[in-house]
């Protein structure tokens, strides 16, 4: 197994979805305002074309990026079970493939991420791992996945897949419970979790309905399928003025009562309100430090979840 310092969590906003057959949207996408630009080898790709691919991917993740503003450049493999999952791993573990981060398709146990950094070893010990949970299975083991490596940064909602391995609709409700455990498994392992993508491109309320709703349940952030989304959900996981100035305040009266119970705005402010104004201001406190950061590697934030 690799050697690595475990490093702080990110700030995940948005994470922008992009086929790796046409790189030349990759560059679209680095300017796009996301904070994970990830080049897509499963879904998006035809499997006769997933070598080529796999070639035209490598030109993108050579160095830090000097072709757009830095973000978390990542790459989606293939499924670890599939002969094509094993070809990307290949070419990371010996090729020119140097992604910042994997996005790890159908996670089905803690097991499938241990093996895969013993594969990478240390020539890739900095790569981390975003685990994709859209399988019955991987659901089950959710809270095994999150903390089975230090290289687990975050933990995405595919909604889609999920839907479809328990024959269900992808409305909000039928998918609340799995919604619900993968953000209570993240917060545990103390890593963001990231929901789904609104697939409905048509109207910019259905996405900015499905924010406010990820956001409510407790997701750092959401996939996007389209440049467009990015600045919709970078707005929505943001936090209000409003909303910062009012932790400010919890915490001001809260040190000035040393920690006792409180009314502000009509309303009784006691510890457990107190440690989320605190973690709301370290979110915010990352996200500026998110949009200010310099060029280089991305920065790993101090936030919480």
């Amino acid at each position: 197994m690799s050697r690595r310092k475990v490093a702080q969590p990110w700030v995940f906003r948005s994470m922008l979805m992009t086929s790796a057959i046409n790189p030349r949207r990759y560059r679209a996408a680095l300017h796009s305002g996301a904070d994970v630009c990830t080049l897509d080898l499963e879904d998006a790709v035809p499997p006769a074309r997933r070598a080529e691919a796999r070639s035209r991917a490598s030109q993108y993740f050579e160095g830090p990026s000097s072709i757009g503003p830095e973000c978390v450049r990542a790459l989606r493999i293939n499924s670890l079970r599939s002969t094509d999952g094993l070809l990307d791993v290949l070419a990371l573990a010996y090729g020119a493939l140097k992604p910042d981060a994997l996005l790890i398709p159908k996670v089905d146990c803690a097991h499938d991420l241990r093996i895969l950094e013993d594969m990478l070893g240390d020539q890739r010990a900095e790569v981390d791992f975003l685990a994709t949970i859209e399988t019955a299975a991987g659901l089950a083991a959710v809270e095994e996945i999150a903390i089975a490596t230090p290289r687990v940064r975050g933990l995405v909602f595919g909604a889609a897949d999920f839907a479809a391995d328990l024959g269900i609709s992808m409305e909000w409700e039928p998918l609340l419970y799995a919604r619900s455990r993968i953000v209570a498994a993240a917060a545990v392992a103390g890593i963001p979790a990231i929901d789904a993508p609104t697939f409905d491109l048509g109207t910019e309320m259905a996405l900015k309905i499905d924010v406010n709703r990820s956001r409510e349940l407790g997701f750092g952030g959401k996939a996007a399928i389209h440049p467009r989304q990015v600045p919709v959900i970078n707005e929505g996981f943001t936090p209000l003025p409003a909303e910062v100035d009012r932790a400010r305040r919890v915490i001001d009266m809260a040190d000035a009562r040393s920690g006792q119970l409180g009314v502000l705005d009509g309303q009784l402010v006691g510890p457990p309100m107190v440690a989320a104004a605190q973690r709301l201001l370290r979110r915010a406190k990352a996200v500026d430090t998110q949009r200010r950061k310099p060029s280089g590697r991305p920065v790993r934030s101090t936030v919480h979840y």
